[in-house]
């Protein structure tokens, strides 16, 4: 249908691959994230940054605690999952593109900057997308007439339509983890992204990954050094 495939997913080499997580799941973070050089890091640690995309994203596919029926975002036997659908690597895939935007989106209205109010399209920072995949998604959505699909200006209006489709799941996923992790934690583990200098220093032999934080950090960068930007990125965060 399309002339543009999926590039090959290439085993991850950059910030992505050291990600730290469940090991069980490192198969499914590697084709998500493969050849990914996303253009929404803004931070000056991408490594940071990926490290928690992941720890946030696992958090995404846990089950729901006793009472939380709220269901993962990323599991390929949830609700509205076709059986004929694209399968979990472009869910995964779509699920860390909303997670990505996210922590764009928090890091620049706590830099007294305007949310951003597009989500980048994966496919143009290396993302292993097909134009394919692309609609069997966004036709869980919205009705495209097949027709349209030789039309000139398509491939254009196919990337607007994912665009809408991840800033709605930025919001979704937004919410959801201000539900399982509480948004002091949220918050804490967002601020920390741009503002290491807020955490305890990690003892030299300390080898921990950089999330899940220590609560003495997070008792710090909620109640320790205040300031209008965190007022405003907690109230853009809960809201």
């Amino acid at each position: 249908m399309f002339s543009h495939p999926a590039p090959e997913p290439v085993e991850p080499t950059g910030p992505s691959a050291a990600a730290p997580g469940e090991p069980a799941l490192d198969g499914r973070w590697r084709a998500a994230t493969a050849g990914w050089r996303p253009s929404s890091i803004r931070a000056a640690g991408p490594e940071r940054v990926w490290a928690w995309v992941r720890h946030a994203w696992e958090a995404l596919l846990a089950p729901p605690a006793a009472g939380d029926d709220d269901g993962a975002v990323v599991d390929e036997g949830a609700p509205g999952r076709s059986a004929t659908g694209p399968g979990p690597r472009v869910d995964d895939l779509l699920a860390v593109a909303a997670l990505l935007a996210l922590q764009e989106r928090f890091l620049a209205v706590a830099a007294g900057e305007p949310a951003p109010a597009e989500v980048p399209d994966p496919r143009r920072d290396g993302a292993a997308l097909s134009d394919d995949e692309v609609l069997t998604v966004v036709r869980r959505t919205w009705e495209i007439d097949p027709a349209e699909a030789g039309a000139d200006a398509f491939a254009a209006e196919l990337s607007g339509f994912l665009q809408d489709h991840l800033d709605e799941q930025a919001e979704e996923v937004r919410e959801r983890l201000l539900d399982r992790r509480g948004p002091t934690q949220l918050f804490a583990e967002l601020w920390s992204l741009e503002h290491v200098d807020e955490l305890e220093p990690a003892a030299e032999q300390d080898a921990a990954p950089p999330f899940p934080l220590s609560t003495d950090d997070i008792a710090w960068i909620v109640s320790g050094v205040p300031g209008p930007e965190k007022h405003t990125a907690w109230g853009w965060l809960t809201r």
